[in-house]
């Protein structure tokens, strides 16, 4: 046995198992308790009361309580009981479980997909025509409507009704489960694939793993560090004070949120800038502080730039294209966000080439160039783990009535728009997850007009918005390659944690189904629950009657600027390759063409100026010892989210959102 062999073999016994028994039952559990908290929070408080969003943020506000908690009982068990106390690999585990489950419980989750599947019948009318629009493409098994009782079942859902008819919700859920099951067990193939090339050989930031691990380490001293608790108390005093201004006027209040400055801006053409929000989220400070200085003054500098370039579209006169939209102005951001997403996907292939033919090599030849039995699957049973989904959901996309051709483009593009949104996640950390407005729906839509596909070809692609959508906010994908990283750092086996992502993924997928449907059926999704997202579940319907009855043409001008986008990404992507002294990053050109960047180029900039004095000054010595500050300021933002959310939850008091 040579030296590179024996090193190999006792770096694998050296790895831990966090798959315990006690930690999967805790996971599912967790999964199950934050589902619930989830939609109780934002289906009941978030219709009159406020709410901090608890699955939809970079690191999810729900699972990471509840990995508090875990934590703070840990600390005690370990004075009181050691033997009983989790390992960190334990903890990692169970938190990974709920992060990739419950994202699916929120808006962009089954907030969306639910009212989506009751809206289709409960919301046609003589006036709308969608029965004789699209009812006759909706199969049966797709969404409840055609069964004897449904529509009653669906009346009951809006109006409230202590009851839940499952059986007008049984089939349609277990299809739609079914196949986010098999999505999810898809991206989690590609995140397995990139892995290597994302976390050991470019070294992305991944930020968001940093807080997590760092309070479930067992030997150390974070909790004594004051700069810690210093910037715990920042956010978590401002958030308690403004949610008791909420509840008793007199309490002053400290605005953090965005607050929109173009209404100063009257005078042509700065009126032209359209929403230009200013906010200080203290979290977002937090997590960009952990993010490379390169990477925090792209984001913002780009956002400069779209505003830039609004002002000059009015000043030259380029504003009005003919064509209709709003998405549809000069300087087009929504198609270059689309071009900058799809670029980065296949640059990263590109740059990656040596790899993925190593990795080929590896999985279908008898040459072994990768060692990949550390990896979180080997690469053959990844390769064709995402071949077998992407069939299996074409399938079911052919059996519910779309064209093959269409449902392989539909379902391609929403893959390689979380496989980037995945990796913009890897390296910026941003706060909430959203792709460019232009998404794959919109692209194969407005863009290359719709005269091109069948009616039931738009009817299916309107069920599908819920994957095909701009709000990648409940996306699994980004959470799964954290936990891969978060498994990697911490010497833990990455197979088993795989099998914990899709029993979790499934077994929380059915819970939060029944939970959500409870709530609804209880409080009424039309009468007592947050109505944004009962209203939502209607919106891809009416895209639907409008594409079916006001066929699109072919959009010249937004193919022209998806291609500059992607032109734009490819060059950044060069120039930073060629030249070190480079600043801008092509992350940050596509992350400032979507919503997020709009709320938090503040935040950004701020911890962009305090990373870049601090290690002007002081060094990397200073940036390492000011680290718990910013540490503090994530976690006392969430802590303080968390609780008053969950105080709201048993109480009737108005809770002040760390969100928005």
């Amino acid at each position: 046995m040579n030296t590179q062999t024996q090193t190999d073999s006792a770096a694998r016994q050296t790895r831990l198992t966090g798959l315990t028994a006690r930690a999967f039952i805790l996971g599912l559990i967790g999964t199950g308790l934050v589902s619930l908290w989830i939609h109780y929070a934002e289906l009941v408080l978030g219709g009159a009361r406020g709410h901090s969003a608890l699955a939809n943020t970079s690191i999810p506000v729900g699972a990471f309580n509840f990995l508090f908690a875990l934590v703070a009982m840990n600390l005690l068990l370990r004075r009181l009981a050691p033997a009983l106390a989790l390992r960190q690999s334990e903890l990692l585990i169970i938190y990974i479980m709920m992060t990739t489950a419950t994202v699916f419980s929120s808006s962009g989750g089954l907030h969306f997909l639910i009212p989506t599947l009751a809206a289709a019948y409960h919301f046609a009318t003589p006036e709308n025509k969608w029965a004789a629009l699209f009812h006759r493409y909706i199969p049966g098994w797709l969404a409840p409507g055609q069964k004897p009782g449904d529509l009653a079942a669906l009346d009951r859902f809006y109006s409230g009704s202590p009851t839940v008819t499952l059986s007008a919700w049984l089939m349609p859920l277990a299809v739609w489960i079914g196949f986010l099951t098999v999505f999810s067990f898809a991206t989690i193939c590609i995140a397995a694939i990139v892995r290597r090339q994302w976390a050991d050989r470019e070294r992305l930031n991944f930020p968001t793993v940093a807080l997590p691990l760092e309070i479930t380490r067992e030997q150390t001293d974070f909790w004594q560090n004051r700069l810690l608790w210093i910037g715990f108390a920042i956010p978590f005093a401002i958030g308690t004070l403004n949610t008791a201004n909420l509840n008793i006027p007199a309490f002053p209040h400290i605005q953090v949120r965005p607050v929109d400055l173009s209404p100063y801006f009257v005078n042509k053409p700065w009126n032209s800038l359209g929403y230009t929000p200013i906010s200080f989220y203290p979290f977002v400070i937090g997590i960009a502080y952990l993010i490379s200085l390169d990477v925090t003054f792209s984001c913002w500098f780009f956002f400069m730039v779209t505003k830039a370039e609004l002002i000059f579209g009015a000043v030259a006169g380029l504003r009005d294209t003919g064509q209709a939209g709003p998405l549809n102005d000069f300087p087009f951001l929504g198609h270059q966000g689309a071009g900058a997403f799809l670029a980065i996907v296949l640059i990263s292939a590109w740059t990656g080439r040596a790899f993925l033919k190593d990795i080929f090599k590896t999985a279908f030849t008898r040459e072994k160039i990768i060692d990949d039995r550390e990896e979180p699957l080997p690469y053959r049973f990844a390769l064709l783990g995402l071949l077998a989904s992407f069939i299996v959901m074409v399938i079911l996309c052919r059996a519910a009535g779309m064209s093959p051709v269409v449902a392989v483009v539909l379902l391609g593009l929403s893959l390689m728009y979380m496989t980037a949104a995945t990796r913009v996640r890897a390296e910026t950390g941003n706060a909430w997850l959203f792709g460019p407005e232009v998404d794959p729906y919109t692209l194969m839509t407005t863009t290359v007009g719709t005269s091109i596909y069948r009616p039931q070809d738009l009817t299916i692609m309107a069920f599908l918005r819920s994957i095909s959508t701009y709000d990648l906010r409940c996306i699994s994908m980004p959470h799964q390659l954290d936990g891969f990283k978060m498994a990697d750092m911490t010497r833990a086996r990455s197979r088993p944690l795989v099998l914990a992502m899709v029993a979790a993924i499934f077994l929380g997928l059915i819970a939060s189904s029944w939970i959500a449907l409870h709530v609804w059926y209880t409080y009424g999704a039309a009468a007592k629950c947050d109505p944004w997202r009962t209203l939502m579940g209607r919106q891809p319907f009416d895209l639907l009657t409008d594409n079916l009855s006001n066929p699109r043409r072919i959009n010249p001008y937004g193919i022209a600027f998806v291609t500059i986008g992607a032109a734009v990404t490819a060059f950044l992507m060069a120039m930073r390759t060629q030249f070190v002294w480079w600043p801008f990053h092509p992350v940050g050109y596509a992350m400032a063409n979507t919503f997020t960047m709009s709320q938090v180029w503040m935040p950004f900039f701020l911890a962009w100026l305090a990373k870049l004095i601090i290690l002007r000054y002081g060094g990397m010595r200073l940036y390492r010892r000011s680290m718990p500050f910013f540490f503090g300021l994530i976690l006392g933002d969430f802590i303080n989210g968390g609780l008053w959310t969950l105080i709201g939850c048993f109480s009737q008091i108005n809770v002040y959102p760390i969100n928005w």
